[in-house]
């Protein structure tokens, strides 16, 4: 079943690119975007504790982050496409 989850990260990670490089790679990342500084937003099949186990594999412990899955009692100022990618768990279809 897909989750929903936010990565939240310190700069001392390697930042936004080590983080983009990370989710582009990994496979059990379904979907990504980000809309805000030093989070990403995540859609994957693995649980909180296997997505940190790849993480750390990739990038070492360097930096301090947090991964938490995104319950349904939220609130909050986001894009539409953020809301949808959270409550539906695939990006928002585009509108050409």
């Amino acid at each position: 079943m897909r989750k929903a989850y936010i990565l939240i990260y310190s700069d001392a990670t390697g930042g936004r690119e080590a983080v983009r490089a990370w989710v582009n790679s990994e496979p059990a990342v379904i979907h990504w975007r980000f809309d805000m500084p030093h989070s990403f937003y995540v859609i994957s099949e693995n649980s909180a504790s296997e997505l940190y186990n790849s993480f750390v594999s990739f990038n070492g412990k360097r930096g301090r982050f947090l991964i938490m899955e995104a319950s349904d009692n939220r609130q909050g100022l986001l894009p539409n496409e953020t809301w949808y990618l959270l409550k539906n768990k695939k990006r928002k279809p585009s509108s050409n």
